[in-house]
């Protein structure tokens, strides 16, 4: 599902590059901060970082090589740098970093548990662990839509906010924090609008097989997914003309801090 960095921005790229300045601004990075982006992807979040902080150290660790590649190759900012690595087991020493954010990426670790284990180890006491996951609970139209109408097609379908050992609520997003022994544990919603220019360009978010969504369309059999997508397209322009429409994106954020300050 995350395998070709090309086609991962294509479908998400814009969105992460809008998503993360709101993670940011609620996790709060500090000038002369070393921050940890633990599983970078194509560099989005370590890029707004850069942009929109005076963090001193900026470090996007990611398990995808070709992830890795893209993001090295999009960033000349010197605090930036980009390693291959595993969220699960982090090779830097305890307290290396102020403050250890992630982005849309705690449901597609293996282990999450271990993985936010790691992540509190490298951070310092009093340092913030932050991350954004997509809504689960309604209201996140920008992943909705898809699996509603795939839901009607084949009623065995689960969503991929609703599977099992995924943290989309605030519930679950709190309960992960607190088992990590993470206190002063916050959540709030993060809301923004996407845009497409037509429905052609939303559609072809889900030709590329990245990430959940795009591996399930991609399995479907040619004639089901073009019954989901003329269905989806009703459901979306209805008898209007194709054109520019919007949908809203939501997801959850939850900050903690490691205990020991």
């Amino acid at each position: 599902m995350f395998e070709v960095a090309e086609a991962y921005e294509r479908q998400m790229g814009r969105w992460s590059l809008q998503l993360a300045p709101l993670l940011i601004g609620f996790a709060g990075v500090g000038e002369h901060e070393s921050v940890l982006d633990a599983g970078c992807g194509t560099g989005s979040l370590s890029l707004s970082i850069a942009r929109l902080t005076k963090a001193a150290v900026i470090v996007g660790i990611d398990a995808s090589k070709g992830f890795i590649e893209y993001a090295r190759a999009q960033i000349a900012d010197p605090r930036v740098r980009f390693e291959l690595g595993d969220a699960q087991n982090l090779s830097y020493p305890e307290a290396s970093f102020d403050r250890c954010l992630s982005l849309l990426v705690v449901n597609h670790i293996p282990d999450t548990t271990k993985a936010l284990k790691e992540i509190c180890r490298v951070t310092k006491p009093g340092g913030a662990v932050a991350t954004a996951m997509w809504d689960g609970t309604g209201g996140n139209e920008f992943n909705d839509r898809m699996w509603k109408v795939a839901v009607t097609i084949d009623a065995s379908v689960t969503p991929a906010a609703k599977r099992s050992g995924t943290y989309s609520s605030p519930a679950a997003l709190t309960e992960l924090w607190h088992d990590a022994g993470l206190v002063n544990v916050d959540v709030t919603s993060l809301v923004m609008p996407c845009g497409y220019a037509s429905f052609a360009e939303y559609w072809q978010r889900f030709l590329e097989g990245q990430g959940p969504a795009g591996a399930y369309v991609m399995a479907l059999a040619d004639d089901r997914r073009e019954t989901l997508r003329q269905i989806l397209y009703k459901d979306i322009v209805g008898d209007r003309p194709d054109g520019p429409f919007s949908l809203q994106a939501k997801a959850w954020a939850v900050r903690g801090v490691v205990p020991g300050e």
